[in-house]
Parts: structure tokens; C-alpha cells; sequence
């Protein structure tokens, strides 16, 4: 499961830099695709600990 999301990662990250014009906009890119992955683990970390409870 977690490598089916990893692909969906990097199949987005592809898609946000293939419409980049400049290496600000990737880097961007790269920072928005960053972001929601974190958030992502957060939601999830929050739901393994509402778990334990």
C-alpha cells in the first residue's frame, strides 16, 4: 500500500514540474509536493494516535 502512494508522490511531483518555466517555479513545485506529504503524515499520525487511545 504505502508504495502505491509513494508512485502517486512522484507521479505529481512529475506533473507540477513538466509545467515549470524556471528553477524558482520547480523548486516550488517541489515545495508545494513536499508540503502534502507532510500534511498527509500528520493526518495519519494523528489517526494512529486517536487509535491508541
Amino acid at each position: 500500500m504505502w508504495w502505491r502512494n509513494c508512485e502517486d508522490v512522484l507521479e505529481l511531483a512529475l506533473l507540477k514540474m513538466k509545467r515549470c518555466g524556471t528553477a524558482e517555479e520547480c523548486r516550488g513545485a517541489a515545495e508545494e509536493v513536499l508540503a502534502l506529504v507532510k500534511e498527509r503524515k500528520l493526518e495519519r499520525l494523528k489517526e494512529e494516535l486517536g487509535a491508541m487511545e
